[in-house]
């Protein structure tokens, strides 16, 4: 088998024709490369091997950043980075991925727009990985909206009990146990 240099964005298989692999990662069903590197997929396997660091897509369990960019009564759809990365401890791939309102909370959830909102910072954990994306959920006591923007003003919120505007704007959120409350 010939060496095969690939370059970010190259195109490597369908979805259905393989599992994504390390420094890929997949767009409307189809896997590309992440990285330049060697084309080291195999049948039902796509991967590039990079000599530098390698590009990991984040697993069931990996927590996660999110940017809500849109929301409907039943999911929020969200732009995801790893805790790693977003400290900058690593290099991996922003994801899009789903939270839907049975992830929200263990009790009733009547809407997802009455836990996060359009613009909020949330911690999450990867709850599924299939082959339409990811699901998130924000269930564990450490997940929630970690920043909240005022719908009035767009002005940051400050966290108290709840989130608090300085335009006066009062607002609940899903948000995660503070582990120790400074004074």
């Amino acid at each position: 088998m010939d060496k095969k240099l690939v370059l970010p964005g190259d195109h490597l298989s369908s979805a259905e024709e393989a599992e994504q692999g390390e420094n890929t990662y997949t767009e409307k069903d189809e896997i590309y490369s992440a990285a330049i590197g060697e084309n080291k997929s195999s049948p039902g396997h796509a991967e590039v091997n990079s000599r530098g660091r390698n590009l990991k897509t984040p697993e069931v369990g990996s927590s996660v950043y999110c940017l809500i960019v849109k929301t409907t009564p039943n999911k929020a759809i969200a732009g995801c980075m790893t805790i790693e990365e977003a400290q900058g401890e690593g290099r991996g791939l922003e994801i899009d991925a789903v939270l839907p309102v049975t992830a929200i909370r263990s009790d009733y959830v009547r809407d997802v727009r009455d836990e996060v909102k359009i613009g909020d910072i949330i911690k999450a954990k990867i709850q599924k990985v299939n082959r339409s994306g990811f699901d998130i959920s924000i269930r564990d006591a450490d997940c929630g909206v970690v920043c909240a923007f005022c719908p009035r003003c767009r002005n940051r919120m400050d966290l108290k009990e709840i989130f608090i505007c300085s335009c006066g704007w009062k607002e609940r959120r899903k948000l995660p146990r503070q582990e120790s409350k400074r004074e």
